[in-house]
């Protein structure tokens, strides 16, 4: 094996990242030698699809695995770090949000592994397709994850902890709040037993259009052609929803100031 190969690794964690991470690694001919998890019934789950051992004790990790991954919530890391032992194998974070001095002194090979995709335990994702975004404490650390990384997939990128988490923030907007917006659409038309699928098509040319030109060209609606009846009509029958109301109206805002700096 070449150095800079890494061939087996644990998992902490048995969410959605983990369950991903695990079947891409796996794909790829990595060998997942173990899943740690709190919870017995996700982590032993989790080991039976990847057919490895599972464990809950951080005193009971397999130490003779190349690489370690973090797997968890963002707010479990810096505890994680701290409560097991991890010796001299690299260990690394999947969080876009987490800086990498999060491992401080307590890590000697340490770096951050991030997918940039939105994962949903049971439903496939094309790793292939899906940048990863890497970070290291030394050049041998580094490079060990931009191999692991190309066999994943063909968009590896090395980003520092600053530039990260404005990539995260722009990500929560695009994905998460996009996602959202879309809810409160489905809750809207439910509500008058109107099927979501008729919005369908227009959810989908309004997501391709976005993607090959700038969303801001792209921008349509009665906040951007200044049409203030229909949008007074729109805030009079969100009168018994005060939240959604209130969204509508700072987002036209948004979407009106955005035309004007054009």
């Amino acid at each position: 094996m070449h150095q800079n190969d890494v061939s087996t690794v644990v998992i902490l964690g048995a969410g959605n990242v983990a369950w991903h991470m695990g079947q891409s690694l796996s794909g790829a001919g990595i060998q997942v030698k173990q899943i740690f998890s709190r919870n017995p019934k996700h982590g032993e789950y989790l080991a039976r699809e990847l057919k490895t051992a599972y464990t809950n004790r951080l005193d009971q990790l397999d130490k003779d695995a190349d690489l370690f991954l973090l797997a968890v919530s963002d707010e479990v890391i810096p505890a994680m770090i701290q409560q097991a032992q991890f010796g001299k194998q690299l260990v690394v974070h999947l969080a876009g949000s987490v800086p990498m001095n999060v491992f401080g002194s307590k890590v000697r090979n340490h770096g951050v592994f991030y997918p940039l995709s939105t994962f949903t335990k049971g439903k496939p994702v094309d790793f292939s397709d899906i940048p990863f975004f890497i970070e290291a404490s030394n050049e041998a650390s580094l490079e060990k994850l931009r191999v692991l990384a190309g066999r994943l997939t063909r968009k590896v990128i090395v980003m520092d902890s600053e530039k990260r988490l404005y990539l995260h923030l722009a990500a929560v907007i695009a994905s998460n709040f996009t996602n959202h917006m879309l809810a409160l659409a489905e809750k809207l038309v439910i509500e008058k037993n109107i099927s979501f699928d008729l919005l369908k098509p227009l959810i989908q040319e309004t997501v391709a259009k976005g993607l090959i030109m700038s969303p801001l060209q792209a921008q349509t609606g009665p906040a951007v052609r200044g049409n203030i009846k229909t949008m007074a009509k729109h805030l009079s029958i969100l009168e018994g929803h005060p939240e959604i109301q209130e969204l509508y109206r700072l987002i036209s805002e948004s979407i009106a100031s955005m035309k004007s700096e054009k």
